[in-house]
């Protein structure tokens, strides 16, 4: 089997490659030296890199020209993702280039698009995702943000959690009830609402991971009924067909690899009863086994983003083994280098004796809660479905 690219692939990884490195400062350490930006300094120059490679037209590169996009194909958006993740760069509009946007792609009207998409591909706005309640995580169907129809308006009110990280939205991708049905998820619709309309609060909702996420509250929100997203009722439905390009995170295990290169390098410079930790079998094994873990969720991740090229052909993507992958292996992985690290890993950032700036510590406690796009449990459910063919439990 022939996993090569082709010329004009890697001519667009090179251009790809290029940007960044000309644009990166060189203490630039990504995601391994500094999980998320934790001051404004920081995300004020990840918007800007953002805003830079907009306009080369890789935040949507797989959206029509006329949207902002390249219009070009799933393998090639997977080699600027990948490109990406090695220089560990997440842009901070995710939610508007990878699901809403796509959201408005597939089912908002003409003018939706026209109005939305163009200045997410670039890289001039900020949206946030509020699907996740108090009461309602993976249990989509069970949320309880009220949207009301009045007129011309919907009203809302209701409560939001875990959203978004230090930047200010613009925008917010909403998942909201809007009639009592049995079952509950006929009576969802999507809307994306502006950020800034009267009755919208929010406040800062500090996570064990360093994270800092946010609280929404709605207090008799009136927006236009031109925020929704698709069909009355639908939203259900439209919400997973979106949620499923969340998948084929091929910027993870290309980022994880430079971490590993990172933390092998940290093993050769570190001693341990006078021999450095690489010299140790179990340390030695342990890093081999990193290495194959990050290997196979790379190649898993290609397999999907090859799956969803292909749809036109074989159909919808009929299952993705990369974000199960990468559950697993990032709860593993942070683990094995937290044991080899000994009690210099509980160090915190700005210890002077924290190993590697405290970042193995801080993935570590990510790792505890990787709940994003679905639990893990989940995910095993639709694997046992989707790919064993296996029936549900009546």
């Amino acid at each position: 089997m022939n996993f090569g690219f082709t010329e004009g692939q890697e001519k667009l990884r090179k251009e790809v490659h290029d940007f960044i490195v000309n644009e990166l400062p060189e203490d630039y350490r990504g995601v391994f030296f500094g999980v998320t930006p934790h001051n404004e300094e920081c995300a004020a120059f990840s918007k800007e890199l953002q805003r830079k490679a907009g306009e080369k037209g890789w935040i949507a590169a797989g959206w029509p020209k006329e949207y902002g996009g390249l219009g070009l194909g799933e393998m090639e958006r997977g080699i600027v993702r990948e490109e990406l993740g090695r220089w560990v760069l997440n842009w901070p509009n995710y939610v508007g280039s990878e699901i809403a946007g796509p959201a408005v792609l597939m089912f908002g009207t003409e003018e939706q698009k026209k109005k939305f998409l163009p200045p997410v591909a670039q890289g001039k706005v900020q949206w946030d995702q509020l699907f996740t309640e108090p009461n309602a995580g993976s249990d989509e169907a069970n949320i309880q943000l009220r949207a009301v129809a009045d007129g011309d308006y919907f009203v809302f009110n209701g409560q939001k959690m875990f959203v978004g990280e230090i930047y200010e939205p613009d925008y917010l991708y909403i998942l909201a009830r809007t009639a009592d049905t049995t079952p509950k998820h006929r009576g969802l619709t999507l809307f994306l609402v502006p950020a800034n309309l009267s009755g919208i609060s929010s406040r800062p909702l500090e996570c064990l991971s360093g994270q800092t996420k946010r609280e929404f509250f709605f207090d008799d929100v009136r927006a236009s009924k031109e925020c929704m997203i698709g069909e009355l009722n639908r939203g259900f439905y439209n919400a997973m067909a979106s949620l499923q390009l969340e998948r084929s995170f091929l910027g993870n295990p290309a980022s994880d690899k430079r971490d590993l290169e990172e933390f092998i390098q940290y093993c050769k410079e570190t001693k341990r009863n006078g021999k450095p930790l690489i010299e140790n079998p179990e340390v030695r094994d342990a890093l081999a086994r990193m290495a194959v873990e990050i290997e196979v969720n790379r190649l898993a991740s290609w397999r999907t983003v090859w799956r969803v090229g292909e749809q036109e052909k074989m159909g919808p993507l009929d299952y993705d083994l990369s974000t199960f992958f990468r559950r697993t292996f990032t709860t593993s992985r942070c683990k094995a280098m937290m044991d080899i690290m000994g009690l210099h890993g509980q160090l915190r950032t700005g210890s002077k004796w924290a190993p590697l700036a405290g970042a193995v510590l801080r993935k570590w406690l990510r790792a505890r809660s990787l709940h994003a796009g679905g639990t893990t449990e989940i995910l095993k459910v639709v694997l046992a479905e989707r790919s064993l063919s296996l029936p549900r439990k009546r």
